[in-house]
């Protein structure tokens, strides 16, 4: 029984973060864009693998495409592969030093932001473009120490 509470427990998170990125996506500096979703799941994906699959990742990649007027599909391809290589490379990015984890999801992030915006043709500058990914990457750090304050109370 624990189990589906704790899975309720994250989807509800993923509604959270979806109200939370539609509401932060109406401001018009795209250093400000973040991006709640892609965060909550990179958390869950790291520490929580077998709750969270590539389906999950291609479900919340179809959400953010619908809500925010991407073309439908790009954060759906995207995600997955994302999903695919932190699982696969879940025991080496989680022994990482807070520091490295910090740089790779920034890497991860500009990475993602980069391709979707040239496959949407929206104008874009790429400090702005690495300032949004070291933003919500500090957002990261900040969900993942009170997720884990959350997990040992």
């Amino acid at each position: 029984m624990k189990n589906y509470f704790f899975k309720l427990f994250i989807y509800t998170t993923f509604m959270i973060s979806l109200f939370l990125q539609i509401f932060f996506t109406k401001n018009s500096n795209i250093i400000l864009h973040i991006q709640w979703l892609i965060l909550i799941l990179i958390y869950w994906i790291l520490y929580h693998p077998y709750n969270i699959n590539i389906i999950t990742s291609f479900f919340v990649g179809l959400i953010i495409d619908f809500f925010t007027n991407y073309i439908l599909g790009v954060h759906s391809l995207l995600l997955c592969i994302i999903t695919y290589f932190l699982l696969y490379k879940r025991k080496i990015i989680i022994n990482l030093n807070l520091i490295y984890k910090f740089l790779f999801i920034t890497c991860i992030l500009f990475l993602i932001n980069f391709i979707v915006y040239n496959i949407n043709s929206i104008n874009y500058n790429y400090v702005k473009l690495l300032l949004q990914s070291i933003l919500n990457s500090f957002i990261w750090v900040i969900i993942y120490f009170y997720f884990k304050k959350i997990y040992y109370k």
